[in-house]
């Protein structure tokens, strides 16, 4: 291979371009492919070989994502410039920010170096059981499940979802506090998230902080729609309307919540202890939190 041949110039700043700044193996295979003539890539070139000129000749460096459950990751990063976000979203295709990594991108709470993505899981048959206090009580005694693929970068833990099949609703481009654009929840769908799961927020004091940093900027009639568009069984409007009350929402936000109905007695979280019992949702939370 004639080092002369390749143009470097333009293959860098189409590189120098690109908003993501880290790649997986399958990222640089299909940008080989892909490759434009200018680039004026030697035809005996393989993916490979692609890779392996790009860490000798260009910015392009080989990080490694390490876990103790699965086997560690290697990823591609442009010119040193990939966060510990950007690192996460090249691990599996489709991700998003969500959860208490959306609510950092949001400016509610959340930590940059616990990071949470999403990826949907697949649609599946709708959920026709019916619904019994018993079999809520039953669900929400246990502690909450929680992902084990676990990645770590550095001073950043990477925790993988797999949610909800949802189409990546209310999934859009957002700036980070770290200064990339990165696909996250709206503000709508991650208040909806960490009340869902708030194990991936930090726990409910920090739900709790979101609901009240977010006070005067959600719309809780959207809010509302996108819960009903998520199509839960168990009824979060509860918690979301019990949220809303200890943060100081209005008594016309909280009565859009009320007339959803609370034919259940529910629970602001799973394996909660010394409980009460809140009497306008009938939700029921840790005594420290009030």
């Amino acid at each position: 291979m004639t080092k002369s041949r390749i143009n470097l110039s333009r293959l860098e700043a189409a590189f120098q371009g690109r908003r993501e700044k880290a790649f997986s193996q399958a990222d640089l295979f299909a940008t080989f492919i892909a490759a434009p003539l200018e680039w004026n890539l030697p035809r005996s070139m393989t993916k490979q070989t692609f890779i392996e000129m790009l860490l000798r000749r260009t910015k392009m460096s080989e990080v490694t994502l390490a876990s103790s459950d699965y086997p560690p990751l290697i990823r591609y990063v442009w010119d040193k410039k990939a966060t510990p976000v950007s690192l996460a979203l090249s691990i599996k295709r489709n991700a998003f920010v969500s959860h208490g990594s959306a609510m950092w991108v949001h400016g509610i709470g959340g930590d940059e170096n616990l990071i949470f993505i999403n990826v949907e899981q697949s649609k599946k048959p709708p959920n026709r059981s019916v619904l019994t206090q018993e079999g809520i009580d039953r669900a929400f005694r246990s502690e909450q499940r929680q992902s084990r693929l676990v990645y770590k970068y550095r001073d950043a833990t990477i925790t993988v979802l797999n949610g909800k099949n949802s189409g990546n609703l209310e999934v859009e481009l957002a700036k980070a506090p770290s200064g990339e654009e990165v696909e996250a929840t709206s503000l709508e769908r991650t208040l909806i998230d960490i009340t869902v799961r708030p194990a991936y927020a930090g726990g409910i004091t920090a739900v709790l902080d979101g609901f009240r940093r977010s006070l005067g900027t959600v719309s809780v009639n959207k809010l509302l729609s996108v819960l009903k568009a998520l199509d839960y069984t168990y009824p979060y409007h509860q918690s979301l309307g019990f949220y809303m009350k200890l943060a100081g929402y209005g008594k016309v936000d909280q009565d859009l919540v009320i007339r959803l109905g609370t034919q259940f007695s529910f629970y602001l979280g799973h394996g909660l202890g010394d409980l009460a019992l809140d009497e306008d949702f009938k939700v029921f939370f840790p005594k420290s939190l009030k």
